[in-house]
């Protein structure tokens, strides 16, 4: 398993994060997408990663999980420079997916056939993690073949699902990750938001 990390600016400055992190049998994933309009959206994505990263000896289970993204919304909060962020962490090992998340980013399973998973289906969309009272909701799900997706708003607003998830199935991971963004471009060449995905084929 190899997973591709994409990012692209829609947005003068590009507020989205992500993380790919190998940790023996482990893979800490983790995309977060800086809250657009206020200051600090940036600084907040990227204190998720640096924080996450550090604690990721520590994500052993969904619970873990969310009580990560709890200690991130607390410490965040009390940063001076730090606004708020979305945030999706997930952790691949051999058996299991698992994770928490919070906002309106969002982790799919996509099988080779059949409907896709939102394992992010029941999170909530507010309070971000940064304001001090967001509410991780923990998922998790066999390791079964197909299709792994992480990816903030800029892709999963902007797009249908059906032409998401045809172009994991028929490219290439590498090449699927940069259609992916292409699917949002618009024909002037700008996108209508940051995009970060990550994509891995289980």
């Amino acid at each position: 398993m190899n997973p591709i990390l994409q990012t692209a600016a829609g947005n003068p400055e590009n507020q989205d994060r992500g993380l790919v992190l190998h940790d023996g049998p482990r893979i800490i994933l983790c995309v977060a997408d800086g809250a657009g309009g206020r200051s600090g959206g940036a600084e907040a994505a990227s204190l998720a990663v640096k924080l996450i990263r550090q604690d990721a000896y520590m994500l052993s289970n969904a619970e873990a999980c969310v009580t990560a993204l709890r200690k991130l919304d607390e410490e965040m909060a009390n940063d001076p420079v730090a606004g708020e962020t979305t945030c999706v962490l997930v952790i691949v090992t051999p058996e299991e997916i698992f994770g928490a998340s919070v906002g309106d980013s969002g982790a799919w399973w996509i099988p080779e056939k059949g409907n896709h998973l939102n394992l992010t289906d029941a999170q909530q969309r507010k309070p971000f993690v940064g304001s001090g009272s967001a509410w991780p909701v923990p998922f998790r799900h066999k390791n079964q073949p197909g299709h792994l997706l992480l990816a903030t708003d800029g892709l999963l607003k902007y797009t249908s699902a059906e032409r998401i998830i045809q172009t994991c199935l028929e490219n290439p991971v590498e090449v699927a990750a940069q259609r992916l963004i292409e699917l949002v471009r618009y024909e002037s060449g700008r996108l209508p938001d940051d995009v970060t995905l990550i994509l891995a084929e289980l």
